[in-house]
């Protein structure tokens, strides 16, 4: 009895340990997807992507430098949500001219309708009650997630590419 309670034991430990941290799982390796090598100085490099994106109907917001901006679009989903594709670019010089990278990020919204209704009386006192009720629409984040297409990425590099002139 005691031998299987012991099996038993780290099994039921393993179940008890909840799920498991994206963080743990973050390795910090250069992904492909998310920086590539342009042989030209880094002003240029954000320029011509951020006429991309402005260029495909983003609002362009600037970052904290000239070097560092996102772009964001909105999509009509249904009649009660939409998504919102959010591009975040960096230039950095590099050697040789400079390197652009690029996360993007896909989140979903959802009208969502609250009601709330108070009542508040005395019965004993007098037969007469308060009765409030509140209805609203509010804005609900329902997912999100980075973009992990490698597709994605890639068109948004040859364009980037395309508005450089075609210098590879």
């Amino acid at each position: 009895m005691k031998r299987c309670a012991l099996l038993l034991l780290p099994l039921l430990l393993a179940a008890c340990g909840g799920p498991g941290s994206y963080a743990e799982r973050e390795d910090f390796q250069s992904d492909p997807r998310h920086r590539r090598d342009f042989p030209t100085a880094a002003a240029p490099l954000c320029d011509a992507a951020r006429r991309v994106l402005l260029g495909d109907g983003y609002v362009v917001l600037p970052g904290r430098d000239a070097l560092t901006f996102s772009g964001a679009k909105e999509f009509r989903v249904d009649d009660k949500g939409h998504a919102q594709l959010r591009l975040h670019l960096a230039c950095s010089e590099a050697r040789g001219g400079a390197t652009l990278f690029v996360t993007a990020t896909e989140e979903h919204f959802d009208v969502k309708t609250t009601r709330q209704s108070t009542s508040v009386g005395v019965p004993l006192v007098a037969p007469i009650s308060f009765s409030s009720s509140t209805e609203g629409d509010n804005q609900v984040k329902t997912r999100g997630e980075t973009v992990a297409a490698r597709d994605f990425y890639e068109r948004f590099y040859r364009a980037v590419q395309r508005e450089l002139g075609g210098r590879e």
